[in-house]
């Protein structure tokens, strides 16, 4: 006899949310939609007991930590939580892994908050794109996409989510990001 199995609401947030963060950088520069508003529903999806994670804000960090994942200097962490507001977000925020040519897959995953339609213009080229994208972002402080490129030697580099209010963009290493 085959047994049904009824996902419950958290197996439904948990599940629209690694869909929002696997789409997300499948499709850069695409604004994904959030099923839970914020960073921890997607950060939870995320870590574990086997994972490093850095986390600026004490509540976000706290919670990381219950779940077993466990904190780290953010040049160690696997999972970085930081906001890019100021030039000195950025320059903590530069000091995330990129990887080594060995093992690329050691390199940080960076989420900042942001907000999309307003900021900074970005043209967005490369796997994923068709042509190329444009991108309005506001609160990622200009200095970071210099950061970002001098840093992004493929397949070195940083993974980025920018979280907005609702919604997710993803930004993988191997997307080249122009300020227009």
């Amino acid at each position: 006899m085959d047994a049904l199995v009824t996902p419950t609401a958290d197996d439904i947030r948990t599940s629209e949310a690694f869909e929002a963060l696997m789409w997300a950088l499948t499709r850069p520069g695409t604004r994904e939609p959030l099923a839970a508003p914020g960073m921890l529903p997607l950060a939870t999806n995320l870590v574990d007991r086997e994972t490093t994670f850095h986390a600026t804000d004490a509540t976000l960090a706290a919670a990381l930590a219950a779940t077993g994942a466990r904190p780290a200097p953010i040049g160690a962490a696997e999972y970085v939580f930081v906001p890019l507001a100021d030039d000195g977000d950025v320059t903590r925020a530069a000091s995330a892994s990129v990887g080594d040519p060995l093992y690329p897959d050691t390199a940080a995953t960076i989420f900042a908050p942001a907000s999309f339609g307003a900021g900074t213009a970005l043209r967005l080229t490369g796997p994923g794109i068709r042509g190329e994208a444009r991108l309005a972002v506001a609160g990622i402080h200009p200095s970071f996409w210099a950061a970002r490129a001098k840093a992004a030697r493929y397949p070195l580099g940083w993974d980025l989510y920018l979280v907005g209010e609702g919604e997710v963009v993803g930004l993988p290493r191997s997307t080249c990001v122009e300020v227009i």
